[in-house]
């Protein structure tokens, strides 16, 4: 599918949102501009070309006009139309965005909870797509009762907003993807992982309570996170035993226990490969407080 990409921070900044309803016979008007065009079709269909590609616009669909390129209508509307659409600036925008983008991966970041800066983020727009209007449009229409009396904090809230919309908009093209079946049921075995880490880990009873061959579920994960069931568990563990060694005083023991782990040589080993530190000298080191 083809997306615009867009790298978090600087986030997307909303200039205007608006709707339409156009009788048959209307025609697009030809414009460039700086800013982002984003445009749903509600019902009936518009007809618009960009720098000479012409998209046909259908009930339920997005497209998505990018600034400095020349668009206009190249056909009239056949029928009743509405359309709703929102503006938007990309402060980062500095060349072509658009990416072919049929992986959907959800690579965990390397974060601790003392970070000073904010992790990188993407989101994916669809150029031209379909999307689910019954979530898209509740969305759009209280963002069109709020620009309608704007103020300083609404502008906040809209943007907000804005926010959802593009969230849906990037969980529906997963959903609708080929690989959506194996997304959906990695996100299961992932989320399945993080409940259990206290426990010991058994790919049969993982296969059992998920109800899928485990050499299944192991490739689901892969293709949602990069990793192997254990790979994931392991980084899940050393993640929380770090957060522990931080913000507690419980033993290096109780620790190891909390976080799964039964023998201390393997903690430590692993501990030390993700960290650099030994457990013991991670606390010395990251501990957010002294007990007198």
């Amino acid at each position: 599918m083809l997306v615009l990409e867009l790298k978090v921070p600087p986030f997307p900044l909303l200039a205007t949102v608006g709707h339409v309803l156009w009788p048959s016979g209307v025609v697009h008007a030809e414009r460039t501009f700086e800013a982002f065009d984003m445009i749903f079709c509600a019902k009936g269909a518009l007809f618009i070309e960009e720098d000479g590609v012409k998209y046909d616009i259908r009930p339920g669909m997005i497209l998505v006009l990018e600034p400095g390129k020349t668009h206009r209508g190249y056909r009239p509307t056949e029928e009743d139309t509405e359309a709703y659409w929102i503006h938007f600036q990309y402060p980062a925008h500095s060349g072509p965005l658009l990416k072919e983008k049929n992986d959907w991966q959800q690579s965990l970041l390397k974060l601790t909870n003392q970070d000073t800066e904010p992790p990188p983020t993407l989101i994916d727009v669809p150029k031209f797509a379909p999307v689910d209007l019954r979530a898209i449009v509740p969305l759009l229409k209280e963002m069109l009762q709020l620009h309608g009396v704007l103020t300083h904090y609404g502008s906040f809230e809209l943007h907000l907003l804005f926010g959802q919309v593009l969230t849906q908009l990037q969980n529906g093209m997963r959903k609708n993807s080929p690989q959506a079946r194996s997304y959906f049921l990695g996100e299961k075995a992932a989320s399945y992982l993080a409940n259990r880490l206290e426990l010991p880990f058994d790919s049969a009873e993982m296969e059992r309570d998920l109800h899928y061959h485990f050499d299944y579920l192991a490739r689901c994960l892969k293709q949602y996170c990069g990793m192997s069931p254990l790979q994931y568990r392991h980084r899940l563990q050393i993640d929380r035993a770090k957060r522990m060694l931080a913000h507690s005083d419980l033993s290096l023991t109780k620790i190891r226990e909390q976080c799964g782990f039964q023998d201390n040589n393997y903690f430590t080993r692993l501990f030390k490969r993700q960290t650099s530190f030994t457990p013991g000298e991670y606390r010395k080191r990251y501990q957010v407080f002294r007990v007198d």
